[in-house]
């Protein structure tokens, strides 16, 4: 083991710089709750399909395709629309109430995800 692995595995537990994925679900550790999940648009899916989060926490849309995406939601209370995002971009949407919220592509409909704040 190098002397930067002993650094890191003597002062950080895996949970705590690492999340959890289950049945393709991104669950976020306690030590990740103030940090910002990621959900990456590649080969026209989302991935994950599914985050937790906690209230509060921002959700990071990472356009990997070539093309444009348009990704947004219409469950109540948790309504946003971020626009054509082009290839490369991300944009960050902030998620304050619990709940379910259907995430989808207006330009590619098959384009499903969830985030659950819970």
């Amino acid at each position: 083991m190098s002397d930067v692995m002993r650094k890191i595995s003597g002062s950080l537990s895996l949970p705590a710089i690492f999340g959890v994925v289950l049945a393709g679900t991104l669950v976020m550790t306690d030590a990740q709750s103030q940090q910002q999940a990621v959900i990456k648009q590649s080969g026209m899916i989302f991935d994950p399909p599914t985050v937790t989060v906690r209230p509060g926490q921002t959700v990071t849309f990472v356009n990997d395709d070539p093309f444009g995406h348009n990704v947004y939601s219409l469950t109540l209370g948790g309504e946003f629309d971020i626009g054509l995002q082009a290839a490369g971009e991300s944009s960050n949407v902030p998620f304050a109430r619990v709940g379910t919220f259907d995430v989808r592509c207006r330009i590619h409909p098959k384009m499903r995800a969830q985030v659950v704040v819970r």
